[in-house]
């Protein structure tokens, strides 16, 4: 073997080497069981005024990668319109779960837009454990 050919060579193992370490660090691997999604910390997020306007409703479903320490290091939205998503991902970058082997959450959230203004007035913010985030906004006021 000549030189030339036992670098391209190490140059092709370093690149599948490198290229699978980023993979793994962007990409869903595998289920996350409900059990091992645990919210330690999360903040209510608002309906974005333009989805509201427009009535865009719908589920965003995010997967996070986490730190050992549970905080979400980077988010990758997973189904959704995509103004619903945009802010359904800088809001779980602001959640913190507690640790699991997976490092990774979901999290679903569900965008929904009512006639009616309820008693706890137009926008809601509510979790259902494990991972369900409900956003509920009335169509007819501007907030």
């Amino acid at each position: 073997m000549n030189k030339s050919t036992g670098i391209a060579i190490l140059l092709t193992i370093v690149a599948v080497v490198f290229q699978t370490h980023i993979v793994s660090q962007v990409q869903p691997v595998g289920t996350i069981n409900d059990k091992d999604m645990k919210v330690v910390d999360f903040v209510d997020l608002e309906y974005p005024q333009m989805a509201r306007q427009a009535r865009i409703q719908g589920v965003v479903v995010v997967w996070a990668r986490l730190d050992e320490k549970g905080n979400v290091l980077d988010t990758k939205a997973l189904s959704g319109a995509e103004v619903l998503a945009a802010a359904s991902l800088e809001n779980a970058k602001r959640w913190r779960f507690q640790p699991n082997a997976a490092r990774a959450a979901v999290i679903v959230y569900n965008f929904r837009v009512t006639d009616s203004e309820s008693k706890s007035g137009c926008s809601h913010f509510s979790l259902e454990p494990p991972n369900f985030a409900t956003i509920t906004a009335c169509a007819n006021k501007i907030q």
